[in-house]
């Protein structure tokens, strides 16, 4: 069953466009951090920082929410 499953996800993700994965994600993420407190939003960007090296995120994300946080 674990094949079929992995085999469907792959199938339905090469079909998607470019443009519907990303919608797909942002749509998936906003249900995720809608759901969760302030903290927990926080706690998922600094996971995000710690685990990556991208500098452009970071610097996007506190540009656009300076004054906000904290």
């Amino acid at each position: 069953m674990n094949q079929i499953k992995e085999t469907y996800i792959n199938t339905l993700v090469d079909s998607m466009t470019m443009e519907d994965l990303q919608q797909y994600v942002a749509n998936d993420m906003a249900d995720f951090l809608y759901n969760c407190s302030e903290s927990e939003v926080l706690n998922e960007f600094l996971i995000k920082v710690e685990h990556t090296t991208d500098e452009q995120f970071y610097n996007k994300f506190v540009k656009q929410n300076k004054g906000k946080l904290l």
